[in-house]
């Protein structure tokens, strides 16, 4: 089975993540190590911008539980809006729903 070079360095670059130690400079650094081997940026700006931004939430409150729970809240909220598009959609397209 051949491997795609690309795959093994991002999983490389995954050791240096889990490495640092400090979960700020973590997610600045999955930030960072995304970006190398990402072809199609598009949405990486907002993707950026969350992780700079939850990074700044996880150093200034000290503790990692309520930001991920507003990480979660977040999520939550992407999911959903997500799958009211998906049905609207389908109700558009003529579809049952």
């Amino acid at each position: 089975m051949e491997y795609d070079r690309r795959f093994l360095l991002l999983c490389a670059g995954e050791v240096l993540v889990v490495a640092v130690g400090n979960i700020a400079a973590a997610l600045v650094l999955q930030v960072i190590v995304l970006a190398a081997f990402l072809e199609d940026r598009r949405g990486y700006p907002v993707f950026a911008a969350a992780a700079a931004v939850f990074a700044a939430l996880i150093a200034a409150s000290g503790t990692v539980y309520l930001p991920l729970i507003a990480l979660a809240a977040a999520l939550g909220c992407g999911y959903l809006a997500l799958a009211l598009r998906d049905y609207r959609l389908v109700r558009r397209a003529g579809g049952g729903a």
